[in-house]
Formats: C-alpha cells, sequence, structure tokens
C-alpha cells in the first residue's frame, strides 16, 4: 500500500520534470532574442541556482539535518524551472488543469513579463542580473 503511494507520487513527480524540461526546449525555440537568453540562463545559473542551494543548506542547518547537495536531476529540474519562471516573457507554460478562472486570474497578475507584486526596484535589479521575467512571485531574495 505504502509503496504504491510512494511510487505513484514518484511518477507524478517524473511527470512534472519532464513538462518543465520539455517546455524549457520550447522556450529555447520560441526566444528570437539569442544574447538575452543567454544571459537569463546565466541568471539562472550563477544567481538563482546558488540561491536556493544555499537556502537548502541554511534549512537543514537550522534544523539540525544533515545538507545533501542537491542530485544533477534536482539541478536541472531547478534550472529548468527558473527558466520557466524567469525566461519566460509571456508567462506561458503554467499548467491550471483546465481551471479557466485561475488561469485568468493568474494572467491579470502579471504586468510586462513581472507579477505586479514585485516592486520596480526587484523588477530593475532582476533585469540587471539577466532575468527576463518574474512569472512566480519568490519571497526570498535572489
Amino acid at each position: 500500500m505504502i509503496y504504491n503511494i510512494y511510487m505513484k507520487s514518484k511518477n507524478e513527480l517524473q511527470k512534472i520534470m519532464n513538462r518543465t524540461k520539455k517546455f524549457s526546449k520550447k522556450l529555447n525555440k520560441t526566444i528570437k532574442n539569442k544574447s538575452a537568453l543567454k544571459k537569463c540562463e546565466n541568471f539562472c545559473k550563477k544567481d538563482f541556482l546558488i540561491k536556493m542551494n544555499n537556502i537548502l543548506k541554511n534549512s537543514a542547518k537550522k534544523y539540525g539535518n544533515p545538507y545533501k547537495p542537491p542530485t544533477k536531476e534536482e539541478n536541472e529540474f531547478a534550472y529548468n524551472a527558473c527558466k520557466k519562471s524567469f525566461c519566460n516573457e509571456k508567462c506561458d507554460g503554467y499548467d491550471f488543469f483546465g481551471n479557466k478562472q485561475q488561469q485568468e486570474e493568474f494572467k491579470k497578475k502579471i504586468k510586462n513579463g513581472f507579477q505586479k507584486g514585485y516592486s520596480k526596484d526587484r523588477v530593475e535589479m532582476l533585469k540587471k542580473r539577466g532575468a527576463l521575467s518574474g512569472c512566480v512571485e519568490i519571497e526570498d531574495d535572489i
């Protein structure tokens, strides 16, 4: 019973990871400004992933758990998720499982590729670092 639940959740996670990877490849083909895409990819590699790893490390230390560095697969997923959130000017690719109202509300919260909750200073800082968008609002500074 527990094994079946574990395998089902593992399969669902794999589906999400595959969808994110597929969307990242699609994004590479649709973005016309390749130099901006390169800057954004560097932002994901050199800012976002490092910051997320530091957050994981500090969280493990805070709760007395041993820190395990992310696997190659976990890093790839985080990188693709970053590209989906920060290199996606139209904020496409978010699945609302057919809920049109939720999808419309999401689109209304986005202005010029960034969530309306981001301050002007934060948007400018993200753009300077290479981000093209901010589809998902992240509270911690990147």
